[in-house]
């Protein structure tokens, strides 16, 4: 006698495997939509009047510069610099390089040990680099 095994009795780690393909294939999809719309960045929206606006993503700028002692002229290591409630550090050369500030006005506080603190405000609309230099308690 010849048993006959139709698809909806399946083994289970083949009923497994299909549906991790099908899993897979969902996931991907998902990426691939996720992804073009990052790169694309212009989302056009239709608004209750079935008008179209174009929605354009904010750009961002990028702070660089270099915390320096004000008598001597050294860069200093370490140094935090916070900029819109967000600590950053300056690097083995005193230099710092913060990416992602939007646009606009902008106060930056620069704190070290046995150094006053510095307050800077920055336009980043016309910003090309700071030095900011502190002086010793």
């Amino acid at each position: 006698m010849k048993q006959v095994r139709n698809n909806t009795t399946l083994p289970l780690h083949q009923k497994m495997n299909s549906i991790d393909t099908k899993m897979k294939t969902v996931l991907i999809f998902a990426a691939a939509i996720l992804l073009s719309a990052a790169v694309f960045g212009n989302v056009t929206v239709e608004n209750e009047a079935n008008e179209t606006e174009s929605v354009s993503v904010v750009e961002s700028v990028q702070l660089t510069g270099s915390i320096m002692d004000d008598k001597n002229n050294e860069t200093l290591v370490g140094a935090t610099v916070f900029v819109d409630g967000k600590k950053y550090y300056s690097d083995l050369d005193g230099n710092f390089c913060i990416s992602d500030i939007k646009p606009g006005k902008h106060q930056i506080k620069v704190e070290l040990i046995s150094y006053q603190p510095a307050f800077v405000e920055i336009d980043a609309n016309n910003y090309n680099g700071i030095n900011i230099y502190l002086q010793q308690n």
